[in-house]
């Protein structure tokens, strides 16, 4: 078990160092940004938090706004689960997996914001329970460091047990996880409140001394992480992409390349064999196996070879007794691997038991053989428990990156722009409709105050953004991914303005003793902000690197160094002769089944 667990994250840090030329720019670019925002921080350490726009009026800056916006991003991973879990929606099932290794990266940057917006960064120990002075539950500091650091335990144990069982595809144990995913939910929605409650807590800051602020902070962060994950889904689409739709070997309802053909009625040995990859196809019984095999057959596939096509219509699944098949989806001018199929898995079994057109071309990706298999006989082989949940199972062991599941999201993203902006109006009510005296941060932010106005052209940006993308939002133009893509944007960077610029700052301004000391982060502060965007960046990078040939299937435990099957055609010989074909003879006997001749290949 441990050895096996070694080889798993051996082999999922080396993928971490293959890519191609655009992977390699792409993380040397952000390798570079995190160099330069370490080499920042390192002045700061030095000379201390008097080199950053900060001061004793104004204590908070850039990085508590980036902090606050990166924890409604972690906690919109709530919008994928739940559907997913509580509602049973299969569009979102295969990018719930992104969503949390996003919320993971998230979590990752707040620390790392908190962290530079500290001092003195060694006094942390103050914090740790039972060594510094905590102050729970009486301070609201201390409720934060539970629940980020809750979350982020929570997600990276989530995301790990699952991509460890489709690393040996398993079955993921539901009382492992389930339970787990149940409590990330209420812990999300917790991590942003508590966040809230830091703000509305302050008595001496009127402008964030109200109720709203929590809801205000949760329709934010279901409106801007969504929307972050619908830009992140299509450059995992992008860059997955095999080739363009012009330099495909297979068309949608046609193909241009080789068709296999051959095949031969299949025999017990083609079912002792794909019993010993298949161990579940033992609890069928000999009278199902023999009423079965008249219907099933063998199709020896050469490398490049296609199985079925996308958009072909019948009524076969297909089992792998030998090689390997890669199933390829094509969407938006490209085709993707959805899936990649060893001895003992299935591919073209959820067209074929819904009667529907193929979602996806099946491809030889070196020479194979499958067993061909009728839905009538599928459906005998799957009244069998414990084959039908292996079956069941591996259904959903694909990567199914669809528009409709981005579409899906879209209306997330609109449902709580709607409240957001809402929400908003109701806040500048309150402030403005009342004009009493805790209206001057209010003043300062919209209008200005005193002829102090630096914050006027950023929050108007983000009025502007939000309003422009609710529009966007609300028409069906932005069903098109283009005009969803830059609603998605506009939406980002005006909820980003408006819970960084727009919240943090003025909340200082002015000071309890009427000062007005106004705040504008300096090069090394901005140079320290990006070095952590581009260290989560960077994070959830190689996170992606590192899932999807998993969810993919193209590594697994399977083909790990020294467990291929594939050798000599003595070894074949030996194996069709072991334990397994003997079992299968015995039960046959028992139940008086006629024997059938077998024949080795």
């Amino acid at each position: 078990m441990v050895k096996g667990y070694l080889t798993f994250l051996y082999r999922s840090l080396s993928l971490a160092f293959v890519g191609d030329w655009r992977y390699y720019l792409w993380v040397g670019f952000l390798t570079i940004v995190c160099l330069l925002g370490l080499n920042a921080y390192a002045k700061q350490f030095v000379h201390g938090l008097v080199i950053t726009g900060m001061t004793d009026q104004v204590s908070w800056g850039v990085y508590i706004a980036n902090f606050t916006f990166l924890v409604g991003v972690a906690a919109a991973a709530v919008m994928l689960v739940i559907p997913v879990y509580i509602y049973k929606n299969e569009d979102l099932h295969d990018l719930v997996i992104f969503g949390e290794l996003l919320a993971v990266a998230a979590i990752l940057m707040c620390l790392g914001f908190v962290t530079v917006d500290l001092g003195r960064p060694d006094r942390f120990w103050h914090l740790i329970p039972g060594i510094g002075k905590f102050n729970f539950p009486g301070s609201m500091l201390s409720w934060d460091v539970i629940v980020l650091n809750g979350y982020l335990l929570l997600n990276v144990h989530i995301c790990g047990y699952l991509l460890y069982c489709r690393y040996q595809r398993k079955t993921p144990a539901k009382w492992f996880y389930i339970p787990f995913v149940f409590i990330a939910i209420v812990w999300a929605i917790s991590i942003h409140t508590v966040t809230a409650f830091l703000y509305v807590g302050l008595g001496g800051r009127p402008f964030w001394n109200s109720s709203i602020v929590g809801p205000r902070f949760l329709a934010s962060a279901f409106t801007a992480g969504p929307a972050l994950i619908i830009l992140a889904i299509q450059v995992v689409r992008r860059v997955t992409a095999n080739v363009p739709a012009g330099q495909m070997t297979w068309r949608f309802n046609g193909t241009t390349a080789p068709k296999a053909s051959v095949k031969r009625p299949a025999t017990t040995d083609d079912l002792n064999l794909l019993a010993f990859h298949l161990p579940q196809l033992v609890s069928v019984s000999a009278a199902t196996r023999q009423a079965i095999l008249p219907k099933l057959s063998v199709v020896d596939v050469a490398a490049g070879e296609v199985v079925l096509c996308q958009g072909d219509t019948d009524n076969e699944a297909y089992l792998v007794l030998k090689g390997r098949i890669v199933v390829e989806r094509e969407e938006s001018g490209r085709r993707r691997v959805t899936r990649s199929c060893g001895p003992g898995e299935q591919f073209g079994e959820v067209s074929a038991l819904a009667g529907t057109p193929r979602e996806a071309t099946a491809i030889a990706e070196e020479p194979s053989q499958v067993l061909r298999v009728p839905t009538d006989a599928l459906r005998d082989l799957m009244k069998y428990p414990e084959l039908k949940k292996t079956i069941r199972a591996r259904m959903a062991e694909r990567l199914m990156i669809t528009d409709r599941a981005l579409l899906t999201l879209r209306s997330v993203v609109q449902i709580s722009m709607v409240i957001n902006v809402f929400l908003l109006f109701n806040e500048l009510f309150k402030e403005f409709y009342t004009d009493n005296v805790h209206v001057a941060s209010s003043k300062y932010l919209y209008f200005g105050l005193h002829g102090h106005h630096a914050l006027n052209v950023w929050i108007w940006t983000a009025i502007a953004c939000n309003l422009v993308a609710l529009k966007l939002l609300l028409l069906p133009l932005s069903r098109s991914l283009r005009w969803l893509n830059l609603a998605c944007v506009l939406a980002i960077v005006g909820i980003w303005i408006e819970k960084g610029m727009g919240l943090v700052i003025p909340g200082f301004i002015p000071t309890p003793l009427g000062e007005i000391v106004e705040y504008s982060p300096t090069v090394n502060e901005t140079l320290i902000c990006f070095g952590i965007w581009a260290f989560g960046l960077l994070c959830y990078t190689l996170f992606l690197r590192v899932s999807i040939p998993i969810l993919q299937g193209t590594i697994s435990k399977a083909n790990e160094p020294g467990s291929d099957l594939k050798g000599s055609e003595e070894q074949l010989e030996a194996l069709l002769q072991s334990s397994v074909p003997r079992r299968f003879t015995a039960e046959s006997s028992r139940e008086s089944v006629p024997h059938v001749e077998t024949t080795h290949h």
